[in-house]
């Protein structure tokens, strides 16, 4: 009789490292070194050609060839040298083999001293001022005491060219030579410079425009003739063209250079359709909010009344249940449903004082809906936009009102007075019905990013700066830095890092925390901040529904019950900060374009603005599914906050409308450890999920 084999048996089998030999060649599972103190064991195999069996599920055999392993120890006493280590040699390579004939190498090193750089010396450098060369020769990679090594030597070969042709040497080259003394473990370097004339910029030669005239693309180059050469200028140009949004391809290069010292440009470009209309349509799913469907309209006009003027009409419409849409279909209570809506039209006319500065002026409505509140909100804004490289300035002016707006789940005409936080001041000339505000806004942004949608790699920060002025309901400061990270591991793993923190700062005589519209204060949870949270489900809270329920007040032979809050609303806080790491897999390998993320998001929201390292943070690790799409990344992402802080909702004194008599509603605590069962507390889950489009930094 047949016997099958357990799964958890063929399983290991699968995983298991083959051991048939091959041509009479052994398999080799692995390579060690010992006696690498300053390389790395996996720099060093990246180094030669004999590679070990690898593979989890499905091992891929590799053998070990005794010729070809001779030749590999001489690569890895090249790299050595490469890196500086003359003295570098391998002493031995040990053949250990298992009872199944496989075989793994100890390659043993002797690494010995490294050459450092001793001196440096550039010749012929009579074309080049000594202020100058003092730049270039601070600008280089190797410095006189720095280890030697050869791939540092010919980088700083490129560096002084370019350095030479930033400074006007279009026809720059530079030769070197290295004396290497083993004996004192020294390198002296010599560099020879070739740096030719210094050139100045001719004319500037536009082709593959045809609607478009040439006059307004060499405006929106910056170059101008007889400035002094440098391919930094040449970059700008190319970034300032194509940030005109009229072009699909831009190049700006240097024609052949001739006998006279002036360059001449040519920019060549492509141009895109002047008018493009966009359509979409989508969703989102968080805990307590549901937009379904979203809908998305786009009109673009590149060249409005020409000028290079470009138009940006958007518009984008949801219908929102809130919490849920099953819940609101079972007609549970406390549920919201609406359209929800931002539409936007923007005018950017360019380069209005000087190339790169842009005037961007801006309309905009927009209709939204929370799990805490809901307003109209109509604005303008206005203002001056510079971008250089990777570096972008923006000045506005903004005139925001904002109507209609409420606290859902509170009657705000049923509370007199409110212990702590004044819902007085939350209702009075808070932005509840409706609030004006004024502020200029000042925005620095810096973005390395390899990709907007999916980043890599690269570096992103930036910091807005507002102050409210008057016209306008309040007078405050707002600050909110932030900053993301993004490093490559492996091809196949990806760090990402953030920090974010913001204060609004109350001016004037009334400090109470609420004396600012809630608008403009931070809120935290949601699937882009504290993922651990429903959206706006952080921070601080006020009280809804008494447990009496109004009317109906009970009184028994020991005396009147206390009335807690049943419900709740998230009123933000004027302190926010924000840390967030997440490690993103690939896993093509499991399923295509798929990827998996463990993340961690900790965070806190205050009534009161916190200098960022004081104060508890709320840390909730998570894990998400990813599924890689052209348009950014579907992603649902699941959180738990493992030390939620308990909020308290303030008592308040409630007014009977049956009989116009006043009531009070006990503090009642909002938390993940409220038994319910009491009525003395609100439970708050400590656990959330998020489905959306896009990474959440």
């Amino acid at each position: 009789m047949r016997k099958t084999l357990p799964p958890v048996f063929l399983a290991l089998c699968a995983c298991a490292t083959p051991s048939t030999p091959f041509e009479g060649r052994p398999v080799l599972v692995g390579i060690d070194f010992a006696g690498n103190h300053s390389i790395s064991s996996g720099e060093l195999l990246d180094h030669i050609a004999t590679a070990p069996t690898t593979g989890f599920f499905k091992k891929t055999a590799r053998y070990y060839d005794v010729d070809l392993f001779a030749i590999d120890v001489k690569r890895i006493v090249r790299w050595y040298n490469q890196k500086g280590f003359y003295e570098a040699k391998v002493t031995g390579v040990d053949e250990v083999r298992d009872d199944k004939g496989r075989v793994r190498l100890v390659v043993h090193v002797e690494e010995g001293r490294r050459a450092y750089v001793k001196d440096i010396w550039f010749v012929d450098t009579d074309a080049v001022s000594p202020e100058e060369m003092g730049d270039i020769d601070a600008a280089l990679a190797l410095h006189r005491g720095d280890n030697f090594d050869e791939d540092q030597y010919e980088k700083s070969k490129e560096q002084l060219v370019d350095q030479l042709k930033q400074r006007g040497f279009a026809e720059a080259q530079v030769s070197g030579q290295v004396r290497v003394a083993p004996e004192d473990s020294a390198a002296f370097i010599t560099y020879k410079l070739d740096p030719g004339s210094r050139y100045t910029f001719g004319r500037v030669v536009v082709t593959g425009n045809r609607a478009i005239d040439a006059s307004e693309i060499i405006r929106a180059t910056g170059i101008r003739r007889g400035d002094l050469f440098s391919p930094r200028a040449l970059q700008l140009a190319q970034q300032r063209v194509y940030n005109l949004g009229a072009f699909a391809g831009v190049r700006v290069a240097l024609e052949p250079l001739g006998d006279s010292p002036v360059a001449a440009v040519q920019v060549t470009v492509r141009e895109a359709p002047f008018q493009t209309i966009r359509l979409g349509i989508g969703g989102q799913i968080e805990e307590f909010r549901w937009e379904l469907p979203r809908l998305r309209a786009d009109y673009t006009n590149r060249n409005l009344f020409g000028g290079l003027r470009r138009l940006e009409l958007s518009s984008t419409l949801g219908y929102a249940f809130v919490p849920s849409l099953p819940e609101v279909i079972r007609k549970a209570p406390q549920t919201e449903t609406g359209l929800v809506t931002l539409t936007s039209a923007q005018l950017t006319t360019p380069n209005v004082l000087f190339p790169g500065v842009d005037l961007v002026s801006r309309a905009e409505f927009a209709r939204e809906l929370q799990q805490g509140f809901a307003y109209d909100e109509v604005a303008g804004r206005f203002g001056p936009l510079y971008r250089i490289d990777r570096h972008s300035i923006a000045a506005s002016l903004n005139f925001v009102r904002y109507f209609n707006a409420g606290l859902n789940g509170v009657d705000l005409t049923q509370l007199v007075q409110q212990g702590g936080q004044s819902l007085g001041v939350l209702a009075n000339n808070n932005c509840i019905p409706a609030c004006t505000l004024t502020y200029p806004e000042l925005r620095y942004t810096y973005d390395s990013r390899d990709n907007v949608l999916e980043p890599t790699s690269g570096f992103f920060g930036t910091v807005s700066l507002q102050q409210t002025l008057k016209p306008g309901s309040f007078s405050y400061f707002r600050v909110e830095p932030e900053v993301r990270a993004y490093f490559p591991v492996a091809p196949w793993l990806v760090l990402a890092g953030r920090a974010q923190y913001g204060a609004l700062i109350v001016e004037g005589p009334n400090q109470d925390a609420q004396a600012s519209p809630f608008t403009q204060r931070f809120f935290g949870g949601g699937q882009n901040y504290q993922r651990g949270y429903a959206s706006f489900g952080q921070g601080p809270k006020v009280g809804g529904a008494p447990s009496a329920g109004v009317g109906r007040t009970l009184i028994t032979p020991f005396g009147p019950i206390q009335d807690y809050w049943t419900t709740y609303a998230s009123v933000g806080g004027n302190g926010a900060a924000l840390l967030s790491g997440e490690l993103r897999f690939r896993t093509d390998f499991l399923f295509r374009n798929s990827g998996i993320v463990l993340f961690t998001d900790a965070s806190r929201i205050t009534a009161n603005p916190t200098l960022p390292w004081e104060g508890r943070l709320e840390v909730a690790p998570g894990i998400g599914l990813r599924y890689i799409t052209p348009f950014g990344p579907i992603r649902l992402d699941v959180a738990y906050v493992v030390n939620p802080v308990s909020v308290e909702a303030p008592g308040a004194r409630v007014i009977d409308p049956t009989t116009k008599t006043e009531f009070p509603v006990a503090a009642t605590r909002i938390g993940p450890d409220c038994d319910q069962r009491d009525g003395t507390c609100i439970y708050q889950r400590r656990w959330s999920y998020h489905l959306t489009l896009g990474e959440a930094f």
